[in-house]
């Protein structure tokens, strides 16, 4: 069951390969394609790109984030 449902998140991530057309009556083939995706798997890869490249900083921010809320806390408590 889990390796069909992550075929299909891998077939929905990646798109369906769709071959460059090429004109009927012309002696130039062009040869390749490319992946045509859903726009959900395009805001997904943009996101994965993006965590991937900034992966330290987000980390970073998102701890210091919860150390701020922490000491919040322990100054709402401090001042009760």
């Amino acid at each position: 069951m889990w390796i069909n449902v992550l075929d299909k998140i891998r077939k929905w991530y990646e798109g369906k390969w769709v071959a460059y057309e090429n004109p009927p009556n012309s002696s130039v083939v062009i040869i390749g394609g490319d992946y045509e995706r859903h726009w959900t798997a395009s805001v997904a890869r943009v996101l994965v790109t993006f965590y991937l490249a900034h992966w330290k900083w987000l980390w970073g921010f998102a701890v210091s984030l919860v150390g701020v809320y922490l000491a919040l806390q322990q100054l709402q408590a401090a001042t009760q």
